[in-house]
């Protein structure tokens, strides 16, 4: 089914791929979480200028990147908000300029150097986002001049887990998100912004990129629209090559563990796919970056026009990968709704992970066994999930301190959507179905409403009736969602399994702080039956999500008890549950997949 409407591409700060990058996004343009599309930036011409220019450097010993903003235009008085910067992004810390050790902020204007003075946010308990501010200590006269030295150091993330938004040096390449290094002016007034990039101290044939393009680029905007992007400078590789033309181009560093000369060719035809099914005119140019962990865990992020790839650098699941690009790149379209920030993932990630597969299998990109795989890998990991009946008001506070919780959006929402999906083409004899509904939703929000669980709702009560309200209302609370057999058509049908649901054995809190202290362990549990015990000290940090998605799949823990360092080994499953997946139906073609 098509869209029965065309809209343009978001031009300002865009989605962000996931319920926590969707806060970025949020602050630096509106005051919710909406994924609306906001107004297209000003022509250039007579605004302000803000030209900054980004110097990597000191790659042989302390790397760093040096800032500089050339700012005219900008009206301030003493003791009024000047810079920001966040200081803490959907758990990865940013550059905590000031303090001890860390370069500070040098400004000076017209008359001469001037004095700042720092106020922080108070921080987010969940550890989404608070921000740093400054205010100058006199009115600023003239052009304005703001330099500052971003450290590089390889930070592993304290919960095991995170976007991949740190900036890092490795392979002669630097890399990273606007929200871990950059201060900019804490203003929504638009400038005429320009990149450049100052390579003097890179090896031969670097470039820089950024979110808006290679080289030195102009983005009409806020200065906010920095902080939303990513960076890379380098000998990357890219595609397409040199001279070529294209909407879409991807960056990567080193010689990552899949082949960038087929896999980039297919992410950019499932791009233009989704720009085809979700009906985009003149889309703003795309970037796709990669890059290597060197440390466990991987996945994917989107900012402003773009995302990061991110992969363990031993990493064999190439259809995982094929998931991933089409996930983040999907987020671009799908939004989300307004509501509190996390609480509205049941939507930005469940509607995203229904329209990841849906789209690239009906252009023929994703082949029925890819498809149902993925669904698969979802439903186990969901009905698998100990804490699967969590209301989805409980989700933010929880998110980045517990594995179960972050998945939760993903897979609950996902089920939730594919019922909708079978309910309204049962309904309507085949003639309508979710996406319907989903650009009904679209359309108010292109039109400028604000778009909330309740207009859901509204919507699909209307169509299907109060029962369907009441459904929603239920999976909101936590109910158990088992889709019709028919959900993904006519090629699957439902069966139902036996399977352990994921069980750490101690409390998964203990995990989320830096000391990883273990506390709260489950008596009888195969944690402590592999010998771990309360006050035991996991040495390093622990990606769970693998790990959770896979039952058969054991649990290393490098553990320090006293002086002693050992690793406790075991696999963390629990009781045994009724499992749903859907197998292929036998005599169907391929063709008749796509429903």
């Amino acid at each position: 089914m098509r869209p029965f409407a065309h809209r343009t591409a978001c031009t300002t700060a865009g989605q962000a791929g996931g319920l926590a990058l969707a806060l970025l996004a949020a602050a630096a343009c509106s005051p919710s979480e909406q994924a609306a599309e906001a107004p297209a930036p000003p022509p250039s011409a007579g605004l302000p200028e803000l030209e900054m220019t980004l110097a990597p450097g000191g790659l042989d010993t302390p790397p760093h990147i040096d800032v500089t903003l050339e700012i005219s235009g900008l009206e301030v008085a003493a003791g009024e908000a000047f810079l920001q910067s966040p200081a803490v992004f959907a758990g990865v810390d940013a550059v905590p300029y000031g303090e001890d050790g860390v370069a500070g902020l040098t400004v000076t204007d017209a008359g001469g150097a001037v004095p700042l003075t720092r106020a922080d946010d108070e921080p987010d308990p969940s550890n989404f986002l608070y921000w740093r501010h400054w205010q100058a200590g006199r009115d600023l006269s003239g052009p304005v001049t703001v330099s500052y030295r971003a450290p590089i150091d390889l930070v592993i993330p304290e919960l095991g887990s995170g976007p991949p938004f740190d900036l890092r040096a490795g392979e002669g390449v630097v890399s990273g998100a606007g929200n871990t290094f950059l201060v900019v002016p804490e203003t929504p007034q638009p400038f005429r912004v320009s990149i450049a990039w100052d390579l003097g101290e890179m090896a031969n044939g670097s470039i820089g990129v950024s979110s808006f393009g290679r080289g030195e680029v102009v983005t009409p905007g806020p200065a906010s629209r920095l902080v939303t992007a990513y960076y890379m400078a380098g000998p990357v590789g890219r595609y397409p090559a040199e001279g070529e033309a294209h909407g879409f181009s991807a960056y990567w560093v080193g010689d990552p563990p899949f082949d960038p000369q087929s896999v980039m060719p297919w992410a950019e035809e499932v791009y233009d796919a989704q720009i085809e099914f979700f009906g985009i005119e003149d889309p703003d140019p795309y970037v796709f970056f990669a890059r290597g962990n060197p440390y466990p865990g991987g996945g994917g992020a989107g900012l402003i026009n773009s995302f990061m790839l991110s992969y363990p650098e031993d990493t064999a699941d190439l259809d995982g990968i094929s998931v991933t690009i089409a996930h983040e790149m999907s987020h671009k379209w799908v939004g989300g709704v307004s509501g509190r920030p996390g609480a509205t993932s049941w939507f930005s990630e469940g509607a995203n992970v229904f329209y990841t597969r849906r789209v690239p299998l009906q252009a023929g990109l994703m082949t029925p066994e890819q498809y149902i795989a993925d669904v698969n890998d979802h439903a186990v990991r969901y009905y698998t999930n100990a804490i699967n009946d969590l209301p989805n008001e409980d989700i933010p506070g929880l998110f980045w301190s517990d594995t179960r919780v972050r998945t939760l959006p993903y897979d609950r929402g996902s089920m939730y959507f594919a019922g909708v999906h079978a309910r309204v083409r049962e309904a309507s004899g085949g003639e309508r179905g979710m996406d319907d509904l989903f650009f009904e939703l679209d359309a108010r929000r292109q039109a400028g409403e604000t778009v909330t669980a309740e207009t859901w709702a509204d919507i699909v009560a209307a169509e299907l009736g109060e029962e369907a309200r009441e459904r929603f209302e239920a999976m909101m609370a936590g109910a158990l969602q088992v889709p019709p057999s028919s959900a993904f058509g006519p090629c699957f049908e439902r069966v139902e399994s036996e399977s352990e649901v994921f069980e750490l054995g101690f409390d998964a809190a203990s995990l989320a702080s830096p000391e990883r202290i273990v506390s709260g362990l489950v008596d009888g549990s195969r944690a402590q039956a592999a010998g771990l015990r309360n006050g035991d000290h996991i040495v390093e940090p622990v990606a769970l999500e693998a790990v959770q998605s896979d039952a058969g799949r054991t649990l290393a823990l490098a553990v320090q008890r006293g002086e002693e360092t050992t690793t406790v080994e075991y696999r963390p499953r629990g009781e045994t549950v009724t499992v749903y997946t859907w197998k292929r139906v036998d005599g169907v073609s391929d063709a008749q997949c796509p429903y």
